[in-house]
């Protein structure tokens, strides 16, 4: 085992971008923990550094066969939503555990899709961190479980997201029991949830029963989203109207139902009602269908460059985000610390981002008329809006920025090393 002053942790995940988390945490490990060197791990590697997961010849050829195997339950599910991800993690890829081993720490994050093999997870000897983050690992299958609770018994009963299955009416339950067996199966795994929220989540769940679980937020880096020198300059750039109060909404899947994307227009039309008329909307990410807004709009498209992104937030005034399913909500942090405050709903862990009055103003989940009343209470009290932008700042830097966040982990680290050479 290496020494404390030189540890080699393996994020595991299927494939990553610059604004995921698993990026983000291995970013800020490498820039702020002397001694310590994070690696990401990929089922797929393609424009971010990092390592394939190795797979011989004779595994990738065995894999591909469970891959067509796996397509087959599609055909025992028609009633299955499509609209919504529900991962079949019943014939994992495999993997060299040598490889792994290479790593002090082997930290899982997004292995849902056949990235690795559950059941191959307990071969490996070294402790094992996963993080989750969303309800993928404590379900039969399904990310967002949207208000059902039957993960909290074993995902017995009509599944909502899957339908009633052909011939296998317990599908639901099965995929369950596999999972708990193989995560049951690992000597040291210790959890990791992203928020609050979610630790409450998963210990209403019996998928890990008597695991140790750790909250600890995702990070930003509040060094690159940060507010713009020269705003104006921005919104010049992007044909926004000087006076203009801007509203922006981005996601990676803007109206995904998980997103609430339905609700961007029906906020605006009651704005309109309300008689505001100097708006300007600016949008990010897919949006996958043509809308009709009250209000003249740029679309900025999909964003992969992050300081253009840090400058689309720079350039709002608030950000609308009525997600409907969130761990903990991505956009809220980045425009947080680019002073730009948000106005979302109650949902998952995104009110331990968004502190009411403090940072944002939050709606209760699904009502419209306060998501607008709060919109229009920002519009018109520009003192307040100030106040929210200026504490939303420090909350970003104190609690979710790179130097914070990776010194929790790195503490994390230590200590499951510590009990896993205790345990041996």
């Amino acid at each position: 085992m290496a020494s404390p002053q030189c540890r080699t942790i393996f994020q595991v995940s299927h494939s990553v971008s610059a604004s995921s988390a698993p990026y983000r945490l291995s970013d800020a490990l490498n820039r702020h923990i002397p001694g310590l060197k994070s690696t990401l791990l990929l089922r797929r590697r393609k424009e971010i550094d990092g390592l394939e997961i190795h797979r011989t010849p004779a595994r990738r050829a065995t894999d591909a066969l469970r891959r067509h195997l796996a397509h087959g339950f599609d055909i025992l599910l028609p009633e299955r939503r499509k609209d919504l991800p529900f991962s079949l993690n019943v014939l994992g890829m495999g993997f060299d555990t040598a490889q792994m081993e290479k790593a002090d720490v082997v930290h899982l994050h997004w292995i849902g899709g056949r990235t690795v093999d559950f059941s191959q997870l307990r071969h490996i000897r070294r402790p094992l961190v996963y993080t989750l983050h969303d309800m993928f690992a404590c379900t039969a299958g399904c990310h967002c479980t949207m208000d059902c609770g039957l993960f909290q018994d074993e995902c017995r009963g009509n599944c909502p997201q899957l339908g009633a299955p052909r011939l296998f009416r317990s599908i639901p339950a099965w995929l369950f029991s596999r999972k708990r067996r193989a995560f049951g199966r690992i000597p040291s795994l210790t959890l990791v949830t992203p928020s609050l929220w979610l630790k409450r989540e998963v210990e209403r769940s019996c998928m890990f029963p008597g695991r140790k679980i750790v909250q600890i937020y995702n990070p930003v880096d509040t060094d690159l989203f940060r507010p713009a020198e020269d705003r104006n300059a921005i919104r010049a750039g992007l044909g926004i109207p000087p006076g203009a109060f801007v509203i922006a909404c981005g996601a990676t899947g803007l109206f995904n139902p998980v997103k609430g994307g339905h609700f961007i227009p029906l906020v605006l039309e009651e704005l309109y009602r309300r008689g505001h008329r100097n708006l300007h909307l600016l949008l990010f990410g897919n949006q996958e269908k043509s809308v009709d807004y009250p209000f003249p709009s740029t679309n900025a498209g999909f964003i992969t460059d992050m300081n253009k992104l840090a400058g689309l937030y720079s350039a709002a005034d608030i950000f609308l985000n009525p997600t409907l399913q969130d761990v903990l909500s991505n956009v809220a942090l980045e425009s947080m610390a680019c002073k730009t405050p948000s106005v979302t709903f109650r949902t998952g862990g995104v009110p331990e981002a968004v502190l009411d009055g403090r940072t944002g103003l939050v709606a209760q989940q699904g009502d419209l008329n306060q998501m607008a009343a709060h919109c229009e209470r920002l519009i018109q009290d520009g003192k307040l809006l100030q106040t929210l932008a200026e504490e939303g700042r420090r909350h970003a830097e104190q609690t979710f920025s790179y130097p914070v966040i990776a010194a929790r982990h790195a503490a994390l680290y230590e200590e499951t090393l510590r009990e896993y050479r205790y345990e041996e």
